[in-house]
């Protein structure tokens, strides 16, 4: 028998005996290899303080823990670098791929950490819901850890925070059963209801394919031809367009959903979280400026903030519609239409909780570039509604993050569900796996072995309008002057005559730069529909040449052109024609599950 080495030996004891036989590397960071996501996450996030958090390895290596030679000298003959120099190699390889695809939406952005804590019983705000089945909803005083991330939308990754644009405004809560993500905006509606528009949306506010400039022509083109767009088009063109940094917002989660309860019984809900520390703004001549002289403004407030140890802060609030009440037929106004809000005198304000952001990140790449966020990501008592663009994007996003990261993002510590009770996923393989992956479990599903579903966690049925597939539509606005109101409540009521006036100028000062007649007059004529001197005050502002010439207009085209407006590109097969041709999800009158 050959001889063991004394330390070889104890090592192998220590194994067989289970424990880990390596302490120079366990006492050591070991670039947190050591670690899984959820051991990482729960440090990064604050839920577990302390532990090694900076390279205290004893030298540099390569990927394979190489030891590194030198930092300035590559293997050469003659002076010449040799492709046999590995280190070199496998440097410029990783660096030549080091980035990840730039996300198509909410591009630019940054985050922090923090917490979620309920401030009221649920029970008691839902009338219906004795006890909500979410189970970090379940009581007053829960506090759940949370991740948030701020974005512009449709900008690039290196555009400047402080651009004109919508604000994202994504959270994601570690809770008990699962990650539960809100994906929503700095205002309360979106510019498209269909989601066969969705992509339309963005690309309208891109870069011409032709020349890579801003392209006015297709953002102003796409408001004129849809006049569901022009209620969140005018928060894009006021000063809501260019907050004031990330933490000077407040958030929306722009969809209608459901709260549910163990009974399977339902209230449809809004999320809204305000500002405790204000809602500011920047003018565009201040956003303008503030964007030459730090393109990075939003960012490095919302991180100078927390490492000044500070903490920012949102109360959070919901409005709640019982099923029954959720008719565009009773109500006016479509409940499930996301380009709409529910009005608060009619479903006033109620406050559960707070979300308090106190802790930086620990690495960007890491812990921000690959957060991904799904509105599909719903924990049990918490379920979609029949908002169709909602319906899809529980789809859409999780499957865009899947392209740009891939389908294991569960492993990065950021997107790790660390604090559920169980993490026992069905999901098996896919490129860079490195959890336990079946972890023992058969591939596939029955099987005699191993059955621990949880059937208590079905979702709520409602019923629908209909049974039958087309494309006829069911929104409750289409092709009406109704689409119009909430965008005219907006202007005439809501907004200062300051807000209006800031309102005009900004649209001007973007509308000069069209070079179509077409599609000023075309967009003019939907605001003429939201308020004629809404039109008119845009319409005087304009600069002569931008009113004259082979492409000029008077403003007596504008109004003949907003006769019929409200159909623009609304194809008459496909509108609704009958009061039952609308969005609802009503509770069935009958038991749907076996009992």
């Amino acid at each position: 028998m050959d001889q063991v080495h004394p330390l070889q030996a104890i090592q192998s004891a220590i194994g067989t005996a289970g424990g880990d036989p390596r302490p120079l590397q366990r006492t050591s960071l070991f670039n947190n290899a050591n670690d899984g996501p959820a051991a990482i996450i729960s440090k990064a996030s604050g839920v577990q303080a302390g532990g090694k958090r900076e390279d205290d390895g004893p030298y540099f290596t390569n990927n394979e823990g190489i030891p590194f030679p030198d930092p300035a000298h590559s293997k050469t003959v003659g002076g010449l670098p040799l492709v046999s120099d590995t280190f070199l190699l496998q440097k410029q390889q990783h660096f030549n791929r080091s980035k990840n695809l730039e996300r198509m939406v909410h591009p630019c952005g940054s985050g922090a950490f923090g917490y979620f804590e309920t401030t009221a019983d649920v029970s008691d705000l839902t009338k219906v819901l004795t006890i909500i089945k979410a189970n970090f909803l379940s009581g007053k005083g829960v506090k759940t850890p949370i991740f948030m991330r701020f974005s512009t939308v449709t900008l690039g990754r290196e555009f400047p925070d402080l651009a004109r644009n919508p604000r994202g405004f994504a959270i994601k809560f570690y809770t008990g059963e699962g990650n539960y993500d809100i994906v929503g905006l700095n205002w309360p509606v979106f510019f498209c209801r269909d989601p066969i528009q969705g992509p339309d949306v963005i690309r309208s506010q891109s870069r011409s394919p032709k020349n890579f400039l801003l392209d006015y022509n297709s953002l102003f083109d796409l408001l004129a031809l849809t006049p569901e767009a022009n209620h969140a088009g005018m928060m894009f063109f006021s000063d809501h367009g260019t907050p004031n940094g990330w933490r000077h917002n407040h958030g929306y989660g722009c969809h209608t959903f459901k709260w549910v309860n163990k009974e399977g019984k339902f209230v449809y809900i809004k999320y809204h979280f305000l500002a405790k520390h204000g809602q500011k703004q920047f003018t565009a001549d201040e956003a303008t400026k503030l964007s030459g002289e730090d393109p990075d403004y939003s960012k490095r407030e919302l991180w100078e903030a927390m490492e000044r140890g500070e903490e920012v802060e949102w109360v959070a609030k919901i409005q709640i519609m019982q099923p029954e009440e959720a008719d565009a037929n009773l109500l006016g106004f479509d409940p499930f239409d996301v380009t709409k809000v529910w009005p608060r005198d009619q479903f006033p304000m109620h406050e559960f909780g707070k979300l308090v952001l106190n802790k930086n990140p620990e690495n960007f790449h890491r812990d921000v570039e690959q957060a991904a966020f799904s509105p599909g990501s719903m924990v049990p008592g918490i379920e979609d509604s029949p908002d169709p663009l909602l319906q899809f994007r529980m789809f859409f996003y999780r499957d865009a993050q899947y392209h740009r990261i891939g389908v294991n993002l569960h492993q990065v510590p950021v997107n790790y569900p660390f604090m559920s009770s169980s993490f026992s996923s069905l999901n098996f393989d896919g490129a860079t796996r490195n959890d336990a992956n079946h972890a023992g479990n058969p591939q596939y599903t029955p099987n005699s072995f191993k059955h621990k579903f949880r059937p208590d966690t079905a979702e709520a049925p409602y019923t629908v309008a209909d049974n039958i597939v087309s494309r006829k539509s069911h929104y409750h606005h289409e092709g009406k002057l109704s689409d119009y109101d909430q965008a005219r409540e907006l202007y005439t009521r809501v907004m200062t005559p300051e807000q209006r006036e800031h309102l005009h100028a900004n649209t001007a000062d973007l509308l000069r730069r069209v070079t179509a007649k077409v599609i000023k007059v075309g967009y003019l004529a939907q605001l003429w529909n939201i308020d004629p001197g809404y039109a008119r005050a845009i319409y005087e502002l304009l600069p002569s040449a931008a009113k004259s010439g082979e492409e000029g207009f008077e403003f007596v085209e504008v109004q003949n052109k907003a006769k019929g407006a409200e159909v623009a590109r609304k194809e008459a097969k496909f509108r609704p024609s009958k009061a039952e041709e609308r969005l609802v999800g009503f509770c069935p009158q009958t038991n749907v599950y076996n009992m």
